[in-house]
């Protein structure tokens, strides 16, 4: 059975900012905030979902056609809560924690980029979702290029963001986190290595918040997937609407590597912003603003 979890958009939005005035409630008919309206009487939806006695959470808002976020390794669902309803009654958003991050389980192992897309499939099939558009910044961004490559039947389009099409490593010493490296300590210097130096922390401390909803299994699984990924010279076969947004700061998953990947996408776009790894952060009003150009588009 779905375990269901209504929770006010206080602490579900708490990433970046409330609900901006003109983003529509998950009802159908629900009217759009007036200025004056507090967010709060228009809740985001969490709740858990079933995946064969395994439990991912999610965050749902709006109604339309599905839009699945996936996160990265240092993030959980709520780097999207800002834009899951954003793009209603068109599109209907639902962010997910993969599993061991946020409100979902966390078993003792299976933090891979594969088995986050085994899940996100099974995820897909449990909300009874055939094609969506599948957004996914980061190590997110990596496993949907690998969950393109095995089910390109279960992709309507693709959103690559901050990302690469091969191995990232952001930590040079892996095996030791929680050994006896703290992954807290971990986590939060990758966070706030991946904004400009000089950013405000204001900007990235939603971020370092979510820290202890993950823990050093998790990170370290994660971060030794990623350290081995590589799907580069595959992408050709990816025949779906691909957009890839890019930093022009991001000194990990840099522009080169992102023009690289266009260059094996079939029509693929690019799009860079002048910011570092997580544009979500430092300028969501063009983040959404892009992504919403690019789902109007595939109407």
């Amino acid at each position: 059975m779905l375990a269901l979890l209504v929770i006010s958009a206080v602490s579900v939005l708490g990433v970046f900012g409330c609900m901006d005035s003109g983003h529509t409630g998950r009802e159908q008919g629900a009217q759009p905030l007036k200025p004056s309206e507090s967010p709060t009487a228009h809740p985001f939806e969490r709740r858990l979902v079933d995946l064969n006695g395994k439990h991912l959470s999610i965050v749902e808002a709006g109604i339309g056609y599905p839009i699945i976020f996936v996160h990265g390794v240092v993030t959980t669902s709520n780097i999207f809560t800002k834009y899951v309803g954003a793009y209603s009654p068109d599109f209907r958003g639902i962010a997910v924690d993969l599993r061991g991050y946020g409100d979902s389980d966390k078993p003792s192992t299976g933090f891979t980029i594969e088995q986050f897309s085994k899940d996100l499939i099974t995820l897909a099939d449990a909300l009874h979702i055939e094609k969506p558009v599948w957004v996914g910044v980061s190590m997110g961004g990596m496993i949907l290029q690998r969950l393109a490559l095995d089910h390109s039947d279960r992709v309507r389009a693709l959103v690559l963001v901050s990302t690469t099409d091969g191995a990232m490593i952001l930590d040079k010493d892996i095996p030791s986190i929680g050994r006896p490296r703290d992954y807290r300590q971990v986590s939060k210097n990758m966070i706030v290595e991946s904004f400009p130096p000089n950013t405000p922390a204001t900007v990235y401390q939603p971020l370092l918040d979510r820290i202890p909803t993950w823990n050093d299994t998790v990170i370290r699984e994660a971060l030794t997937s990623m350290s081995q990924f590589n799907v580069h010279g595959q992408l050709t076969r990816i025949q779906s609407p691909t957009l890839i947004m890019v930093g022009a700061k991001d000194d990990v998953a840099t522009p080169a590597i992102a023009k690289g990947i266009q260059a094996q996408i079939p029509d693929a776009q690019l799009v860079e912003f002048n910011t570092g790894h997580f544009m979500m952060a430092e300028d969501p009003d063009r983040f959404r603003t892009v992504l919403g150009e690019f789902l109007r588009n595939l109407k």
